[in-house]
């Protein structure tokens, strides 16, 4: 409620391991950040499974596999704007979040929900909320301070928003996909 109040929409979960602040998930939402390594390496990241407090959700691989695939360096998905990103599954921490966002290395992040996926597919009626699977983060609030998070336009950024425009098409039969299957109505 608290976060409500202050106009937040959903809460990021932390371990807080030794005050580190490990990065879990947010609600019932994996959680993504894509930035710059201090390396000047561009990074999709999510924390690993195997800890087995992560969501292991459809829409979370869906996003790893299309992003391993088609935000690969050399790949024909890219454009002059989305430049290759290394995919990586490892524990992080906001305090990792925050000083990336304080350097100039934070690119954006964003939440993927099976679950709302899942909810909005099978009820029709509420198909044009499709919007939510895949939902940019505009700002965190991590000790008292508000993280702004890069947006594009102000609505999403590159890398959500093209992971989010794939997964659209092959659910919707838009492109052939092994993973979309077109069923005729009779």
């Amino acid at each position: 409620m608290e976060g409500r109040k202050r106009g937040y929409d959903q809460i990021l979960w932390l371990l807080n391991n030794e005050k580190e602040f490990e990065v879990t998930e947010a609600g019932a939402s994996n959680f993504f950040v894509v930035w710059k390594t201090k390396e000047g390496r561009l990074e999709l990241v999510t924390a690993p499974l195997d800890s087995k407090i992560i969501l292991d959700g459809v829409t979370r691989r869906s996003v790893l596999e299309l992003a391993k695939e088609r935000l690969a360096k050399g790949s024909s998905y890219l454009t002059g704007d989305v430049k290759g990103v290394e995919v990586v599954e490892r524990t992080f921490t906001m305090l990792e979040l925050e000083e990336a966002h304080i350097e100039g290395r934070l690119v954006e992040c964003f939440l993927s929900g099976t679950a709302v996926s899942f909810l909005f597919l099978v009820n029709w009626h509420l198909a044009n909320k499709l919007k939510y699977f895949i939902t940019p983060v505009s700002a965190i609030s991590f000790k008292d301070e508000d993280l702004e998070i890069p947006m594009v336009g102000g609505a999403s950024g590159y890398y959500a928003a093209l992971l989010k425009q794939w997964l659209k098409d092959i659910m919707y039969g838009n492109v052939q996909h092994e993973w979309g299957v077109v069923i005729d109505e009779e």
